[in-house]
């Protein structure tokens, strides 16, 4: 009878570990109680030409989509996440030259949406529609803890451009990436397309949480965890000031 109960209470610990990883939850735990972190040195971003044009980002008209996925032998019991931003916060400006050129974003961290049903149609059948509100509120409330993304102390994702360079259609930008306390250097090709007073830029680019910090959630020895790697795709849209 008590292997049975053993087993029983495994079988019982296994699945709760399961639901809580399904939601991308853990332990209700609140983030550290205290001040926000001072935020690093500045990096040196690109210079700005005294006669270049100035663009504002439409948050408005603009998107951010954060890919998050499931991986393990038991991936079929999770599910994958889209992460958005609607109020993307920046400038871009636009020199004579691509090294004349540059931007700075900031993604309030608070602000993100978590698995938006038209975001996930965006992404295609590995998203598929209607996660539940208790899902969505469950896994934004343990990616805003202090083990995460720690919102309390650090509130915003930054990137700036450190150097523009090639073509200048499908220039390719080196960028400064920082989530929490860790700033890392990135390298992203674009597409840019300049209308009336509008400028579109287009890209995506991957990273791992781990470079920043973070360690993805796990459980079983690895049989059901959440990627290291995220894909992380934009569409921005700013216009003149």
């Amino acid at each position: 009878m008590l292997s049975g109960v053993k087993r029983s209470w495994r079988h019982s610990t296994l699945l709760a570990c399961i639901a809580m990883l399904v939601g991308c939850t853990a332990a209700p735990t609140g983030p550290t109680p205290g001040e926000p972190v001072a935020p690093p040195a500045a990096v040196q971003v690109a210079p700005v030409s005294p006669s270049a044009t100035h663009y504002r980002l439409d948050p408005a008209a603009s998107t951010l989509h954060i890919l998050v996925y499931r991986g393990g032998p038991m991936a079929r019991l999770g599910h994958n996440h889209v992460v958005s931003s609607q109020n993307l916060r920046g400038s871009v400006w636009q020199g004579a030259s691509l090294e004349s050129s540059g931007f700075d974003i900031t993604v309030p961290v608070n602000d993100l949406v978590m698995d938006d049903n038209d975001t996930r149609a965006a992404e295609g059948e590995d998203f598929p529609l209607n996660v539940s509100e208790d899902a969505k509120q469950g896994t934004k409330a343990n990616m805003l803890r202090d083990t995460l993304l720690d919102s309390a102390r650090y509130p915003e994702i930054r990137i700036t451009s450190v150097r523009v360079q090639g073509d200048a259609k499908a220039p390719v930008i080196i960028a400064a990436l920082r989530i929490r306390d860790q700033t890392r250097q990135l390298t992203v090709p674009v597409t840019l397309q300049t209308t009336d007073g509008c400028l579109r830029v287009i890209g995506k680019f991957e990273i791992k949480q781990s470079d920043f910090g973070i360690t993805p959630l796990s459980i079983a020895m690895g049989a059901l965890l959440v990627v290291d790697a995220v894909t992380i795709k934009f569409d921005l849209l700013a216009r003149t000031d």
